[in-house]
């Protein structure tokens, strides 16, 4: 008698726990092997994609004024390479500024070590000499580090140069093409309700509210921060108020990472270490009025993502995308959020990411058919 065949499971569907684990393990591995191998393209496209969510009220607020979509489009992208161009000339002013100083900072630096080495030999009874091979020893290491990575940097400024070219060329396109993306997106959905076209929509005002609200955001801190350190004296205010609003960008680590230029320059410039300890009040009353008032306010809840899965996406994103992974963590996680909500089998992952706060979604309309409303009979003047 020859064993019962096992039942068919419904519509193809692998009913086995072990085989659906090993299927989704091989999918994440993949995933993420295209993720890292392409990291130049995904980003380009990303960074591209966002600015092209950013841009698209104002082509089609030109559009609606009767300008050619290909000339909205080109004046989009230009007021972009304006920002962007300007940004940078005034920023490579000021380090430019910054770098004729540098070798009396570099004075100052070695008075505070001898100051520091003479402190050292005379507490814990270890001489100069000793302390300076030591200090020649690192310096060394430190030396060889450091010629690898100018390389390194070098390297990323040229390919951060090609990416910026690059960026407004795409998001050109993808402006020009916006019609037809949308059509595409609409004819992707398996049923009537148009649930592909629902997330495109959700993540296009995500990106708009995200980018948004950074931009806000980085205003604020250069402002507080610069006009704090111009009260405490600080040399070079406005340059590290506006270095410590570009990396508050990345969540959490940022704000501190740009306070520790600001602490360097006030113990090489000042003669107390209370001005060393002023920017680290300046740095921290301003993320707490920016963390507490200014971003739940501006940002909102466009991505509402928990404090836990914020720091597993920054150290995931971090990994595979080094720095810019850094910066597009959150938007990307608030993304795979949006489209865990709307597939059934995955909404408990979007619940376990997200907040209490729901986010703001878009609800698309429904047009309505055409028709003409009947007219009723004319009563009979013979009745």
């Amino acid at each position: 008698m020859s064993p019962p065949t096992p039942p068919i499971p419904p519509h193809g569907r692998i009913t086995d726990p072990l085989a659906r684990y090993v299927l989704v393990l091989l999918a994440l591995i993949g995933t993420v092997a295209v993720l890292a191998l392409a990291k130049d393209l995904f980003i380009l496209l990303f960074v591209a994609g966002i600015f092209t969510f950013l841009l698209l009220p104002l082509c089609q607020a030109m559009e609606r004024r009767g300008i050619p979509l290909w000339l909205a489009a080109t004046l989009s992208c230009i007021l972009l390479v304006l920002l962007f161009f300007g940004v940078l000339a005034f920023l490579g002013a000021q380090y430019a500024h910054f770098g004729r100083d540098l070798p009396r900072l570099e004075a100052a630096l070695m008075g505070k070590v001898g100051e520091a080495q003479a402190y050292l030999e005379g507490r814990f009874a270890i001489s100069q000499d000793r302390q300076v091979d030591w200090l020649q020893g690192k310096l060394a290491e430190l030396a060889e580090r450091g010629a690898t990575m100018a390389v390194q940097l070098f390297a990323a400024t040229g390919a951060a140069f090609a990416t910026a070219v690059i960026i407004p060329i795409i998001t050109f396109f993808l402006l020009l093409m916006k019609g037809r993306f949308r059509e595409f997106f609409s004819r992707l959905r398996t049923n009537r309700d148009g649930a592909v076209l629902r997330v495109v929509e959700n993540i296009a005002l995500l990106s708009r509210k995200w980018i948004r609200g950074v931009l806000i955001v980085m205003v604020f801190v250069a402002v507080l921060d610069s006009i704090g350190f111009l009260v405490l004296g600080l040399e070079y205010a406005i340059l590290l108020g506006t270095t410590a609003a570009l990396l508050n960008v990345i969540p959490y680590l940022g704000p501190w990472l740009g306070a520790l230029i600001p602490v360097v320059i006030a113990l090489l410039t000042k003669d107390s270490a209370m001005a060393a300890l002023g920017v680290v009040a300046v740095i921290a009353v301003t993320q707490f009025m920016d963390n507490n008032f200014i971003t739940p306010k501006v940002v909102g809840s466009s991505v509402s993502i928990n404090p836990l899965a914020s720091m597993v996406a920054l150290i995931a994103w971090g990994a595979l995308w080094g720095f810019m992974g850094l910066i597009l963590a959150i938007p990307i996680t608030g993304m795979i959020k949006l489209v865990f909500d709307e597939i059934p089998t995955l909404k408990p992952w979007g619940y376990l990411l997200g907040d209490d706060k729901a986010p703001a979604k878009v609800h698309l309309r429904v047009p309505r058919l055409p028709f003409r409303r009947r007219k009723a009979p004319k009563a009979d003047p013979g009745q």
